[in-house]
């Protein structure tokens, strides 16, 4: 009974042992992996800086939407001037990305800005508001 008692001790130490270092080469990767995503989605303090991350053709919609307050993907290709499949895809990637909602009125979908109480991305919203303030100032 010693002997397998020894064993048993034996084989416990060394499970640990490889457990911690399991656990150590965890953590490593979990920094290395937070370093990663942190130089791919890098803190933007600017807000037009924020609002400049989204690609032209995402922008153009967005602004469209933020012209008409709420509008459908009808409305806005008409104001965008591109097909309605294309807008539509443009606009629900702007939804998937918290800078618009979306809202079913019977068989028709209004896209709108997010509003201040429903936001998911402050950041979003303040960009958008700033923007539109200085163009409103550039533009008269």
């Amino acid at each position: 009974m010693c002997i397998g008692d020894n064993v048993n001790s034996k084989m416990e130490i060394r499970t640990n042992d490889e457990l911690r270092a399991f656990e150590r080469r965890i953590q490593s990767l979990e920094r290395r992996v937070g370093e990663i995503e942190s130089r791919l989605h890098p803190v933007v303090e600017d807000q037009i800086a924020l609002y400049l991350t989204i690609p032209d053709s995402l922008r153009k919609s967005l602004f469209a939407v933020s012209e008409l307050s709420k509008a459908t993907a009808d409305e806005v290709c008409i104001r965008t001037g591109r097909h309605r499949s294309i807008e539509n895809k443009y606009l629900n990637e702007l939804v998937r990305s918290g800078w618009l909602k979306r809202d079913r009125i019977g068989k028709k979908v209004y896209y709108s800005s997010k509003k201040k109480k429903e936001e998911e991305s402050p950041e979003a919203i303040r960009s958008i508001d700033e923007l539109d303030k200085k163009l409103e100032k550039i533009l008269g």
